[in-house]
């Protein structure tokens, strides 16, 4: 058994023990995970990633026989979705280090809760309103009223672990059993079937590279900071020489491929960076909370409408590792997200993209059943939320509160099949592309 105490890992720094280097074709697009990016950005700002979860900044040194006979070997054609759901964008919210469903959306009259949270069970009376059965934190109550699908039961049938490590892992590769994990996560994949030829397919916004976005032939990258782009705003002559130096650099043909896979990174780094230079900073300012929550909202917000091609895109929204002073610091939590959440969902209905745009939830791992010296210890299944063209109400089965494993929730649902929901019901990309196990989705959960 993991230790319970283990501390929360650094998700924002992952490291490469995460999956290992396997030796897999590099396309000429994920070239830019390789070094580019990193060449022409500022102060660490905006991230590649490499197929080893590493920020190109500290990747390990690339042999160069290697990548010439990648760039040099076949692409596979990518898969093509219905063109009538080519405009639809995925946004994951990661709710990092173990939200605890049970304090998220917590069911009414529930007196087992009371005997074993008697100081951390949220009276029914302060619950914000979902239906007659369950009821919202009270830090949710921006959301009151809104159509939100709630999945209840959701982590791993297969050989749960305690171990931050070990389910960010999983989650992130799409692999419940953490058996043959690959070498990409699943959101890479996901954009490697939704990449045509558009600068950006999936970015990870305010906390960096995140290995879910790791993919083989796709551009995805994690964005610390907009402001990466502030040299093609200046007027400053020295700036403006550099822009127009590397964009020279970037056109034309070189005398060897990987030149060529270089300056196609180069020119994919630059059409993004320009698009980062038309956001509108006084318009987040104006709708969303002043939080960094809100900042990472409000800038998805502005990627969609400038319609840049981007596909998938990763927010984080850590610190749910509530081993201890659960109650106020789990309600503050939930309060930055239903505020961000709830402007978000405003803005996208004022834009005209509420339809093509869904926000769903992951997260290791619940909480154990039992409260322990104000707090809770890491547990098992948990709940996971969406908003957008969703089936509102509750979905899934939710796991008994007598009978568990070790004090832990026992999963209903397996993660897999929620992702395959977000693959086949939302893009309609076959899971078999990009789950192992073929799992399926879980009808009636999205419009």
């Amino acid at each position: 058994m993991t230790d319970m105490n283990e501390p929360l890992p650094a998700t924002q720094d992952p490291t490469a023990a995460m999956y290992g280097v396997p030796k897999t074709t590099r396309s000429r697009r994920s070239f830019l995970g390789l070094g580019v990016a990193g060449a022409v950005t500022t102060g660490g700002a905006m991230w590649g990633l490499n197929r080893s979860g590493v920020p190109i900044e500290n990747a390990l040194p690339v042999d160069l026989p290697d990548v010439l006979d990648a760039v040099a070997s076949p692409e596979e054609e990518p898969f093509v979705p219905d063109p009538s759901l080519a405009d639809r964008t995925l946004v994951v919210v990661e709710l990092s280090g173990g939200n605890d469903g049970l304090a998220t959306l917590v069911p009414r009259n529930a007196g087992v809760l009371y005997d074993r949270r008697p100081n951390l069970h949220i009276p029914d009376e302060e619950l914000v309103d979902f239906d007659d059965s369950w009821g919202w934190n009270p830090g949710l109550a921006a959301l009151e009223g809104r159509p939100i699908a709630a999945l209840l039961g959701v982590g791993t049938t297969d050989n749960p672990d305690g171990s931050h490590f070990e389910m960010e892992r999983r989650w992130w590769a799409g692999r419940s059993s953490g058996t043959e994990l690959p070498g990409t996560g699943f959101l890479g994949r996901l954009c490697d079937q939704l990449t045509i030829d558009q600068p950006v397919t999936g970015l990870s916004v305010g906390s960096g590279a995140n290995p879910s976005l790791l993919a083989d032939k796709a551009v995805t990258m994690g964005l610390t900071d907009p402001g990466a782009a502030w040299f093609l705003a200046t007027e400053d002559p020295w700036f403006n020489s550099l822009t127009t130096g590397l964009g020279e650099l970037a056109r034309g043909d070189g005398p060897t491929l990987q030149l060529n896979a270089a300056r196609q990174g180069l020119s994919d780094t630059l059409a993004f960076a320009e698009t980062l230079r038309e956001v509108d900073d006084e318009a987040i300012r104006e709708r969303y909370p002043e939080t960094h929550l809100g900042w990472q909202f409000g800038l998805t917000a502005e990627l969609i409408e400038q319609n840049s091609g981007i596909r998938v895109i990763h927010i984080l929204h850590g610190g749910f590792d509530t081993h201890d002073d659960q109650r106020g610091a789990h309600e503050y939590l939930m309060m930055e997200f239903g505020d961000a959440l709830a402007a978000f969902l405003d803005d996208l209905e004022d834009r005209g993209h509420a339809q093509n745009t869904l926000v769903a939830t992951t997260s290791e791992f619940g909480r154990r059943v039992p409260e322990n010296r104000g707090g809770t210890d890491h547990g098992a299944a948990g709940m996971m939320m969406l908003a957008g063209p969703v089936a509102p109400g509750i979905h899934g089965e939710a796991p008994s509160l007598t009978a568990l494993d070790d004090d832990n929730l026992i999963a209903t649902v397996d993660f897999e099949q929620y992702y395959a929901t977000l693959a086949e019901g939302w893009f309609g990309v076959p899971s078999t592309e990009v789950l192992a196990s073929g799992a399926r989705p879980i009808d009636g959960l999205l419009a």
